[in-house]
């Protein structure tokens, strides 16, 4: 059970890297500190990419260890 634990938080871990750098990239591609517009696209952005990493991510966790 301890190995399972550890190897999910790898597994988040490990996935947070290209996200980290996708983030950047956006920053510098929308340039949100230049307008409202801007901003709130960036926003919607974020999010999107929080709902589509998040539910990737789990079906990824859910697929390498199922339940019983």
């Amino acid at each position: 059970m301890k190995t399972r634990s550890l190897l999910i938080w790898l597994i988040i871990i490990t996935s947070l890297v290209p996200i980290f750098f996708f983030n950047r990239w956006m920053q510098r591609a929308m340039r949100p500190r230049e307008s409202p517009g801007r901003f709130f696209l960036f926003l919607f952005a974020n999010f999107l990419m929080i709902v589509v990493y998040t539910v990737s991510l789990i079906a990824l966790i859910v697929k390498l260890f199922p339940l019983h």
